[in-house]
């Protein structure tokens, strides 16, 4: 009996001590940085803006700028990397501008969240009916978010801060890369830098692909001026054995090598104006990607000779895709 009792003491403290409440203190803050909501008259709905700026006096020009989509994820990343950035620039005696970093996300749930953003980050493609996506209501929302993001999102910072208009950037992953893409192919002027992590090319049958041949035959044309970087996990198409029915959809979307040919194929546009890099992280897929490319991508836009590899000839870094 006593044994009983000492159990039932026992069990009567655990269920005290896991009910009582955890004690909250303060939530942690990121020094320099604030958020604000901003409602849109282009994608009809409000969103949550998050900046970081960097230490000390903006340069004569304006900060560079980095526009960050699905800041909800990846903004606190870019925002410790950016702290970082002047210590590696001067500990390699190498100039960089530290920029600016702009998350974009939403109010509102996460549910809600991820419905805008199947919305917002898929181009505007004439039939969306099989896209591939069973998951988002409404898709084709790309030419409306990025006339929110330059019409109303960047006046409403330059009120704020001052930038440089001439050295902006958009970066994303996955769904963010294939709206980086959209950018490029149809206002490639509106950016001087994309950066694509793992762009979602499969969506819609590889959509996108018919704006890049438009987009070509028009820079035969007219010469672009922009800086593009393209990356992708070296497993994104490989299967892990525990991704189960999931797993089908790896080798079906062809990530790496729909990333991989499309990087091939803008490098073959030359000029000098318009500069092509490709980079494949071999032991990550597509949930791990993201990370390396949000370091690359920072280091590509602010200062590329601390791109590792980027002083040594023949280096995976330094080489074009392969063709």
């Amino acid at each position: 009996m006593m044994r009983i009792h000492w159990l039932l003491a026992a069990a009567l403290l655990t269920v005290s001590c896991a009910s009582r409440p955890v004690p909250r203190d303060e939530p942690v803050t990121l020094q320099d940085t604030f958020q604000f909501d901003l409602g849109s008259a282009h994608t009809g709905r409000t969103h949550r803006i998050y900046v970081a700026v960097p230490k000390g006096p903006a340069p004569a020009a304006g900060h560079p700028v980095i526009y960050l989509l699905d800041g909800d994820a990846h903004f606190p990343t870019l925002e410790r990397l950016m702290r970082a950035l002047p210590r590696l620039a001067k500990g390699f005696g190498v100039p960089a501008a530290t920029p600016i970093i702009v998350g974009l996300t939403y109010a509102g749930d996460a549910a809600a969240s991820a419905q805008a953003r199947g919305e917002d980050y898929t181009p505007p493609a004439p039939d969306v009916s099989n896209t591939g996506d069973r998951f988002s209501k409404k898709q084709g929302g790309a030419d409306r978010f990025l006339d929110f993001v330059k019409q109303e999102l960047e006046p409403a910072l330059a009120a704020r801060l001052p930038l440089d208009g001439s050295r902006t950037a958009l970066m994303g992953h996955s769904y963010g890369g294939l709206l980086v893409l959209h950018a490029l192919f149809t206002r490639p002027a509106s950016f001087n830098t994309f950066v694509a992590g793992s762009p979602s090319i499969w969506w819609n049958g590889r959509y996108v692909l018919t704006e890049k041949t438009a987009f070509v035959e028009r820079a035969a044309a007219t010469p672009v001026k922009a800086r593009v970087l393209l990356t992708v996990g070296g497993l994104e198409q490989t299967p892990r054995k525990s991704a189960g029915p999931r797993g089908m959809f790896a080798a079906q979307r062809r990530m790496v090598d729909n990333t991989r040919e499309l990087a091939a194929e803008l490098s073959a546009m030359g000029g000098d104006d318009f500069q092509v890099q490709y980079l494949e992280f071999p032991g990550d897929d597509h949930y791990s990607s993201w990370l390396p490319l949000l370091n690359r991508g920072l280091l590509y836009f602010t200062a590329p000779a601390l791109l590792p590899g980027a002083d040594r000839a023949g280096d995976a870094a330094a080489r074009p895709p392969p063709r």
